[in-house]
């Protein structure tokens, strides 16, 4: 037996055996054909081992009815299960153009050998060093960002410009923070302006050189003009003018024409007139206390006091002054015609028509010379007569002496005690009105009592005129009843009353007529505080919760308010309400 005998048991010699060997042949190969034309395959066929094929029966009908010619031989001996199979027919090209797609994917997704950084940079990425992150010098981190500017699309010439720019404020900043340590050490040592080298000021403006808008150059700058222009106004508090004439100079070599400049000189030039007035008044006082009214020339209490004039027209002691003076001319003209020294009278008259052509008090001496000169003559006749006559009775007509009639024919008095009750009582209500807030009530009881010249009246319609209580805003009006009333309440003040003394605080503290001084208005509250006076209690309170003419003191404050608010006064109340000390 031949060896495919041997290796095919199955098959015989017979021509029946090879007709069916060569049928089932050519059945396998005609299905594989038709799957690699229906485009079909066998990848998920199972490999097991395939099931023995049947013998072919020629004589039953075909699986399907499409004949497929030609010469198959050479398609039926591939194998069934080669993994070409099914791409075996394909083009050339297309595996060509496979491979190159191949090979540039392949080039994409290797892996890179050069610097990633760049790429890292150019996707948006900061890679410069943060700060405490690395030990590099700031001029090895400028290296740094200008070796990576063309990947941020920089040129590199403006990376080097940028980086300069960084390195050049950097030193100004560093500059500028040593100099304000520096003005922070000066200032605690006083030196604001001197030693010429070595100064607050002169450092601050090397700081605004380097950078204008420093804010803490500019504010250190304000902090030096305030504490010159503060130790001028306590200067002239104390009357000491060279140092506010020093503290002005400081101004001005700090900046000259500033706010604060032309406020202290405005200060210092009226600290000046003021001195200048006290001193002559203070000279007037004497001359008039002296009798020297008009002589000797230029150094008497009239020159004086109109000196004073020229230099504040509306100054109220100067003219008081005058008026004094000329008060002491009618004095005497009086006194002359008591005595019956007629033409004397007649010449005191005259003078005091040149200080004062307006005194009321002209009018009523020239009457009573005009009354009793007539008289005294005619008894002067009649003594002579009976003296011829040896008789010793006079006409009953005629007094027998003259003097007696001069006194007699003295004007009576203005008001008499009834109606000097009356006015009191009107006061009273008009006062208790005010502070009632009833102000036309208070205005109607007070204006005919101002008229009549009574100080108390006319103050506090001064004070409604100025506030606009009542009446209308007027400061003029308001100033004009001061003046008329100023000379009594500060006489009633010195006396002691306390009303008065708590009115002339209120000058003093409002500046109206007198100067405002602080100081000076919490001395005349306190003198009326001190004797229960309510309003001056209630007014002290404040001066202490506002720190005028005294150091602020809330506490203190608070004492005044209650005491005043235990008498009942009702804005001493509001205040304590306000402190939210009830």
């Amino acid at each position: 037996m031949s060896a495919n005998s041997t290796n095919n048991p199955t098959r015989t010699n017979d021509k029946k055996s090879s007709r069916s060997k060569s049928a089932a042949s050519t059945a396998r190969s005609r299905s594989e054909i038709e799957d690699a034309l229906t485009g079909r395959t066998r990848r998920n066929k199972p490999k097991s081992r395939p099931e023995p094929v049947d013998e072919l029966n020629l004589n039953a009908p075909p699986r399907r009815q499409q004949v497929i010619g030609g010469k198959l031989s050479g398609v039926s001996k591939r194998s069934k299960y080669g993994i070409f199979s099914r791409y075996s027919d394909a083009s050339i090209v297309n595996w060509v153009a496979g491979a190159i797609a191949l090979l540039i994917l392949a080039a994409f997704f290797w892996p890179q050998q050069n610097d990633s950084t760049k790429e890292v940079a150019g996707a948006g990425i900061n890679l410069a060093p943060q700060l405490g992150e690395t030990d590099l010098s700031r001029e090895e981190q400028v290296d740094f960002i200008e070796s990576e500017s063309n990947a941020d699309g920089f040129s590199r010439d403006n990376d080097l410009e940028r980086a300069g720019e960084y390195r050049e404020q950097d030193a100004i900043d560093l500059q500028i923070r040593a100099l304000l340590q520096e003005a922070k050490l000066q200032i605690q040592q006083g030196h604001l302006t001197q030693p010429e080298n070595n100064n607050a000021t002169n450092t601050y403006r090397a700081v605004l050189a380097l950078k204008p808008n420093n804010i803490a150059a500019k504010q250190g700058l304000e902090s030096i003009v305030s504490q010159f222009s503060a130790s001028g106004y306590a200067a002239l508090e104390q009357g000491n003018i060279s140092v506010a004439q020093s503290a002005l100079r400081k101004l001005n070599s700090l900046e000259a024409g500033s706010d604060e400049s032309r406020e202290l000189r405005s200060a210092i030039d009226q600290w000046k007139a003021n001195k200048e007035i006290q001193d002559l008044l203070e000279e007037a006082n004497q001359a008039l206390a002296s009798g020297d009214l008009i002589l000797p020339a230029s150094r008497n209490a009239l020159a004086l006091y109109r000196q004073v004039l020229a230099l504040d027209e509306n100054n109220q002691s100067a003219l008081d002054g005058v008026q004094s003076v000329a008060d002491s001319f009618v004095q005497q003209a009086n006194d002359a015609v008591l005595n019956g020294q007629y033409e004397a009278a007649s010449a005191h008259l005259a003078t005091v028509s040149i200080i004062d052509p307006e005194n009321s008090s002209i009018a009523l001496v020239e009457a009573m010379i005009a009354r009793a000169k007539p008289i005294a003559e005619q008894a002067l006749a009649a003594q002579e007569a009976l003296e011829r006559q040896n008789q010793d009775v006079a006409p009953s007509s005629v007094p027998s002496n003259p003097t007696t009639l001069a006194r007699d024919t003295k004007t009576p008095p203005t008001v008499s005690s009834e109606q000097e009750t009356f006015d009191r009582q009107y006061l009273k209500q008009g006062l208790e009105a005010y502070y009632a807030g009833d102000y036309d009530t208070s205005a109607a009881l007070l204006q005919p009592l101002a008229d009549k010249g009574i100080a108390r009246a006319q103050f506090r319609l001064a004070y409604m005129h100025y506030l606009g209580r009542g009446f209308n805003r007027d400061r003029a009006v308001a100033d004009q009843m001061i003046r008329a009333a100023l000379p009594a309440i500060q006489r009633f003040a010195d006396d002691g009353r306390a009303w008065a003394q708590s009115d002339l605080g209120s000058l003093y503290e409002d500046g109206l007529v007198l100067p405002r001084n602080y100081t000076d208005a919490v001395y005349w509250y306190r003198s009326a505080a001190e004797q229960d006076y309510p309003g001056a209690q209630t007014n002290l309170g404040i001066m202490y919760a506002r720190g005028r003419g005294v150091a602020a003191s809330r506490r203190t404050a608070i004492e005044w308010f209650r005491r005043a608010a235990e008498q009942g006064d009702s804005v001493a109340q509001r205040n304590l309400e306000a402190l939210g000390a009830n």
